[in-house]
């Protein structure tokens, strides 16, 4: 799992993976609340499991490619 987050003097694939996912993934969110009038009480945890769920399967992708 090391090299998930460095690989020879640089970042690993795998966390670069994780910034890029996580800053699509609020920009995508901050669209949607935007254009969409919704609570930010349902709101929030439908951002939050999404993100989750989208952080896994980068952690499980990376894991099974180098297994």
């Amino acid at each position: 799992m090391s090299t998930f987050l460095w690989s020879s003097g640089h970042l690993g694939w795998g966390l670069f993976a994780v910034i890029v996912f996580t800053a699509l993934w609020c920009l995508l969110g901050d669209v949607y609340w935007r254009l969409q009038n919704t609570r930010l009480s349902r709101f929030l945890p439908v951002l939050a499991v999404g993100w989750a769920i989208g952080i896994g399967a980068i952690v499980l992708a990376f894991h099974l490619a180098n297994r």
